[in-house]
């Protein structure tokens, strides 16, 4: 890509909901700034259930996709999933995708333990045959839906090799954290690529978006330091089942395991509470390493180089978190001065 050319990226962004007037305010942002997906989480103890904030959006917006990025196995169960997914095909106009993972703050807040590989297969499969249409066989008993079906791309957040094999062997897109570096993305695609040949199906098939944590500041630095609670939380997501295959250098490590023993889930991606966190990545050395793999920052002119830098490394479909005070100033800064340099 030369320095004046255009590059072709998508752009989503989401956010938590605790205030429905102001989130229906927050989704006519939204969709003005022309996004192309808006997300919402799923951790109940946090944040408003997430099929009512995507109810509300289904009836609020006409034209971007609605994803929940994402969802976990152990506190939904597929049928009740897919229920809900299937009325939300018809309220949205066929809009929606689904996102799921093993479960990080919505299992933490309550002590249940996150699932493994076989129970994420099993209900990934479970949820998306359901919403086809189809009988499928889930723990012993044949479950269907029988009062309606609507295909649903099923979509998973995968950061390990495990996991980004069975993304490429059964998921219609993957949602990567801490993947803005070329090497970690090379990575991942590298075993998506191989889950998906292992099917018979192929890496174009299926969708790749990178989070990445935007903050305005007058310089990029101030944008980063403002994010340092983000950056804990999602290290500590990434890295909490292990490090192999993740493109974590050695000199980290020891680093990276104890964020793990001291970070506070209760205060995950809630910047009022997470002081402590924001500290910890501090104290270990972490912000600069950390912030490579998920930040934009800066003034505007900066995010827009580092979008660029971004693409250049191969990530171009953006989910754009917004971790900032003004989320609707936010969205018209974005709309007016970066979504116009990207086509």
């Amino acid at each position: 890509m030369t320095a004046n050319s255009t590059p072709s990226v998508r752009f989503a962004t989401g956010t938590t909901v605790t205030d429905f007037d102001w989130y229906r305010r927050w989704l006519d942002a939204a969709e003005g700034a022309g996004f192309e997906m808006l997300t919402t989480g799923d951790s109940q103890s946090l944040w408003a259930d997430p099929f009512v904030i995507l109810g509300v959006a289904a009836q609020h917006t006409t034209r971007p996709r609605l994803g929940l990025t994402v969802s976990n196995p152990c506190t939904r169960h597929p049928a009740v999933v897919a229920s809900s997914l299937v009325a939300l095909q018809q309220v949205s106009g066929g809009r929606m995708v689904y996102g799921f993972s093993s479960g990080d703050s919505a299992l933490r807040n309550i002590g249940v333990p996150p699932a493994d590989v076989a129970t994420l297969s099993e209900f990934g499969r479970t949820v998306k045959g359901l919403c086809a249409g189809e009988t499928v066989e889930y723990k012993g008993h044949d479950l269907v839906l029988r009062w309606g079906h609507h295909p649903t791309p099923v979509w998973m957040a995968a950061e390990g090799p495990r996991t980004q094999h069975l993304a490429g062997q059964i998921a219609d897109g993957v949602v990567l954290s801490n993947a803005l570096d070329a090497e970690v993305l090379s990575l991942a695609r590298a075993n998506i690529a191989a889950g998906a040949a292992s099917v018979g199906r192929s890496i174009d098939d299926i969708e790749i978006w990178c989070m990445a944590a935007m903050c305005p500041a007058p310089s990029e630095a101030e944008g980063i330091a403002r994010l340092r609670f983000l950056l804990a939380g999602t290290a500590n997501h990434v890295y909490r089942f292990h490090t192999d295959g993740k493109g974590l250098p050695d000199e980290h490590r020891d680093a990276i395991a104890e964020l793990q023993r001291r970070y506070d889930s209760s205060a995950h991606a809630t910047p009022a509470r997470a002081e402590a966190n924001a500290r910890l990545v501090e104290d270990l050395g972490l912000v600069d390493f950390l912030a490579r793999r998920s930040v934009i920052a800066g003034p505007v002119e900066r995010r827009i180089e580092r979008i660029r830098e971004c693409v250049d490394a191969g990530a171009t479909n953006l989910i754009l978190s917004q971790f900032v005070d003004d989320q609707i100033g936010f969205m018209d800064e974005f709309a007016a001065e970066i979504r116009p340099a990207f086509g």
